[in-house]
């Protein structure tokens, strides 16, 4: 070599082999962020990003608490979940619970626990009449299988009264 060419690992050398160190530092570069966005990936699935998990578990309640709902954000389709709903009501009654939107439209519901006392359509929805115990309260579980892809928009009111509105993604 030369005395003026600058000599050492990072520099571009033309034999043996012909090296261009400028691109080969940019890009191993470029693959140290992919490995972070690996990582990442990897740290947001765990969490729960594409199906359950912290990122996903979430609740919802009307402003006067008489409706609370427990469910996922995210899911994926064919994926089952149950999506909790929480009552607050006069002591030993039936209180009504009216679930509209695109529920029905991105989910099968494969199961209601405990059993309403009543149930009917209404419009794109459902009424559900369940049984409060002895402080008011009333708790219905629907076991759903995610049957769509996209986002999902759901209303939970009791009676005429307190409502909420929630949505979930279903990946595919």
């Amino acid at each position: 070599m030369e005395s003026g060419e600058p000599q050492g690992e990072l520099c571009s050398r033309r034999d043996p082999v012909r090296e261009d160190m400028a691109l080969q530092r940019k890009v191993w570069r470029f693959e140290r962020w992919g490995w972070y966005g690996l990582l990442l990936l990897v740290a947001l699935t765990l969490g729960g990003l594409f199906s359950k998990g912290p990122l996903s578990e979430a609740q919802v309640h009307s402003a006067d608490g008489q409706v609370r709902v427990e469910y996922q954000r995210f899911l994926r389709n064919g994926a089952s979940d149950t999506l909790v709903i929480h009552l607050r009501g006069q002591p030993n009654t039936a209180l009504e619970a009216r679930i509209e939107g695109e529920l029905l439209q991105g989910f099968n519901i494969e199961m209601l626990q405990p059993q309403p006392l009543k149930a009917s359509a209404a419009g794109q929805g459902v009424k559900l009449w369940v049984l409060s115990d002895a402080d008011g309260q009333a708790v219905l579980r629907l076991n759903l299988r995610s049957d769509g892809v996209g986002r999902f928009d759901t209303q939970v009111a009791l009676g005429a009264g307190a409502a909420l509105q929630f949505s979930q993604f279903i990946y595919p």
